[in-house]
């Protein structure tokens, strides 16, 4: 049995009513500190993802700095969990030019960094290694901006977030969450994203997928399509 903070425990047993898998993003010093957390997200069926070693911005560290902190970061996790994390989302956002190449030399699948719209884009720095799928972030897909910075009541959160779904659902388009356990896992905000997820698993035509899932999916989808070009 696992000691888990109030939030995580919440935020899994929500994910858990509705057999969501999803991806948690761990920063590599804590995962190291906290193995526990770690392995119940990953027995549950999470996809566990590299989010860093020590929270520090990718824009503070020389390139190979940042390639060491992407290597502690992916180790510390595959010794907890047994399997190589293939994701990874900077924190802050903050990545540099180097940082997808590096990425790309590591082996990792798909990074959550850049806003470039609300598709996935594949990312090739390197035309001879398999791309980085970047999965497209927004501020306002993120629980802190509404939790945090605004302090705002959980049902109109859960409003917010359904009329954004309703457009990207009519336009075939992707939507990426970003929560945090000691934000969305607390009690009033863990309400707006039930009430979110019960609103789009009702609509029954919905992916609700993990991160690793989704990237995989667009990866086989562009080289069907190259496939197909004269």
């Amino acid at each position: 049995m696992y000691d888990l903070d109030a939030g995580l425990a919440r935020l899994l047993d929500v994910l858990a009513d509705d057999a969501i898998n999803a991806t948690f993003r761990w920063v590599g010093l804590a995962a190291q500190e906290h193995p526990d957390p770690v392995r119940a997200c990953f027995e549950a069926g999470h996809e566990i993802a590299a989010h860093g070693w020590d929270h520090r911005t990718s824009d503070r560290m020389t390139r190979e700095q940042q390639r060491e902190d992407l290597l502690r970061s992916r180790d510390v996790l595959a010794d907890i969990t047994g399997t190589l994390p293939v994701g990874h989302k900077s924190p802050f956002w903050q990545s540099t030019p180097d940082t997808v190449g590096l990425l790309q030399e590591l082996g990792l699948r798909w990074n959550m960094d850049r806003a470039f719209g609300d598709v996935p884009v594949a990312m090739r720095p390197d035309p001879h290694r398999e791309p980085v799928i970047q999965l497209p972030p927004s501020r306002w897909w993120d629980d802190y901006t509404f939790f945090v910075e605004h302090a705002l009541p959980p049902r109109l959160v859960a409003e917010f977030w359904r009329e954004d779904w309703e457009v990207l659902r009519a336009e075939g388009k992707l939507m990426c969450l970003t929560l945090h356990p000691w934000i969305c896992g607390r009690p009033g905000p863990s309400r707006a994203l039930t009430q979110f997820l019960d609103f789009v698993i009702a609509l029954g035509d919905g992916w609700i997928a993990r991160a690793d899932h989704v990237a995989r999916w667009w990866r086989e989808r562009e080289r069907d399509l190259a496939m197909k070009e004269p």
